[in-house]
C-alpha cells in the first residue's frame, strides 16, 4: 500500500432493507465508500449470512447514481418528473412551517404519522419518530405501518388472531414450507 492509499476499515452495521430480518453486516469502508459487504455473526438469527441482493448490490444501492443526496422540491404537475434542489435548511424550514400551519390551524392532532417500517430494527421501526410525533402532540391514532399494518388488521378481522413463533423455531419444526420466494 503506498502512503496516499487508505486502508479499508471494516464497520459493523445493519441493513437497511425492507424485511424482517434486521440483518447484521459488516462492511468493508475505503475512502468513504462501501467496498465489500458480508454478514455478521453477531445476530444470531441470520449467523452472517445475507441476501445475495444485497451481498452482491448494496454499494450501488448507497453509491449509486439513483440515490437521493440531497432535498428535491417538485415543481411540475405530479407524476412529471420536475424537480428543483433545495438546501437542508430551506427544505426543513419549509417542512417546519407547513407542519406549524396545519397545527395553528386545527391543532397539534391535526399532523397524522404514516409510519413504515423500512428496517424492522427496533431503532429503525419506530423508535426516533414516536419520540417526535409524541412531543409534536401528534395523533396516536394509527401508529403502524400503511401496508402492512393494514393487512394485519384485515387478517385479524376476517380470521381472528393467529398464534406465531419466534423465527428460531423453524429448526425444530417437523416441516418448513416457503412460499413464495
Amino acid at each position: 500500500m503506498s502512503v496516499t492509499e487508505q486502508p479499508v476499515i471494516e464497520r459493523a452495521t445493519v441493513c437497511t432493507f425492507d424485511c424482517p430480518d434486521t440483518c447484521s453486516l459488516t462492511v468493508g469502508v475505503e475512502d468513504g465508500r462501501i467496498v465489500k459487504v458480508r454478514g455478521s455473526r453477531a445476530l444470531p438469527y441470520t449467523a452472517g449470512v445475507i441476501c445475495n441482493k444485497v451481498a452482491h448490490d448494496m454499494t450501488a444501492f448507497v453509491h449509486g447514481p439513483q440515490r437521493l443526496q440531497h432535498p428535491l422540491r417538485r415543481v411540475g404537475p405530479k407524476g412529471s418528473g420536475q424537480y428543483e434542489r433545495l438546501s437542508w435548511q430551506t427544505a426543513l424550514d419549509e417542512i417546519h412551517a407547513g407542519v406549524s400551519a396545519v397545527i395553528d390551524r386545527w391543532g397539534p392532532q391535526a399532523v397524522l404519522p404514516l409510519n413504515y417500517a423500512g428496517p424492522h430494527g427496533f431503532l429503525a421501526y419506530d423508535s426516533m419518530s414516536s419520540r417526535f410525533f409524541h412531543r409534536l402532540g401528534a395523533t396516536q391514532l394509527y401508529r403502524q405501518a400503511l401496508c402492512g399494518g393494514v393487512r394485519s388488521q384485515a387478517w385479524a378481522g376476517t380470521y381472528g388472531a393467529v398464534a406465531g413463533c419466534p423465527p428460531e423455531f423453524a429448526e425444530h419444526a417437523k416441516l418448513n414450507v416457503v412460499w413464495g420466494n
